[in-house]
């Protein structure tokens, strides 16, 4: 199990997956580095052929019966399975594919992220803020973890999309996603932490042996934060996983 920060533009996502055509996606798309691999093709040379072969389709023409009608101007949330079976006719699943999709271009959006270990991480939060005289129910979770957020700083727009598409969200438990909008008390936990502060929490739950690669660990983690902090447009979100 992984404790697990995204600090991600969703505001961005949203425009390329709701509401722009899906050429204007794949050419925002396309340029932007990958935080993490996704093995998405968002060519927009290799997408103009296939949108070819689905403006020839019956799946268009079905769902699309004006002649005028063009693919091409249709926002990738907004193809059905049979559209979508068109453009990749070699997916075996067309779920799979969407959400696969999804995940390629979420990762282009992602500016800053970190991964450790959920319990070293429990105890450091917890010897953080109790060295900072601060109430740990206010920056953490019951468990340790950065205290929840409001999930309205998810666009509405694509609050179903990512419960259904993102990886890490429990389809067995609709509305109870795994992952979660980080508050801000959390965030500025970390990003007003004194160099003193951090030492000294580091020498209460960590082993002496372990507290170098420690240290260089959190300092990724206070990049994540100064990330968060340096612009409203973002979000922040904690997940565990596998």
């Amino acid at each position: 199990m992984q404790f697990c920060l995204d600090v991600v533009d969703l505001l961005q996502l949203r425009e390329v997956w709701c509401k722009r055509p899906i050429v204007t996606a794949f050419t925002r798309l396309e340029p932007r580095p990958e935080r993490r691999e996704s093995g998405v093709d968002f060519r927009i040379d290799s997408l103009m052929p296939r949108l070819m072969r689905l403006k020839m389709s019956s799946a268009w023409r079905t769902h699309n019966p004006l002649p005028t009608a063009d693919p091409s101007r249709s926002p990738l949330s907004n193809l059905s399975d049979e559209c979508l079976s068109e453009l990749y006719p070699d997916a075996h699943e067309i779920p799979a594919l969407r959400q696969h999709l999804f995940m390629g271009a979420y990762t282009r959006f992602v500016i800053a992220d970190f991964r450790a270990d959920p319990a070293q991480m429990r105890a450091f939060f917890k010897a953080l803020a109790a060295v900072r005289s601060l109430d740990a129910q206010d920056h953490l979770s019951g468990i340790g973890l950065p205290i929840e957020g409001a999930p309205e700083w998810i666009p509405a727009e694509i609050t179903d999309e990512i419960r259904s598409l993102d990886t890490r969200y429990r389809l067995s438990e609709p509305g109870a996603p795994a992952a979660y909008v980080v508050a801000e008390p959390f965030w500025t936990m970390v990003v007003k932490a004194e160099p003193h502060h951090i030492d000294v929490a580091i020498e209460r739950c960590v082993p002496q042996a372990n507290a170098s690669d420690f240290r260089q660990n959190y300092a990724l983690l206070s990049e994540v934060a100064q990330a968060w902090s340096r612009s409203p447009s973002v979000v922040g979100l904690c997940y565990q996983m596998d």
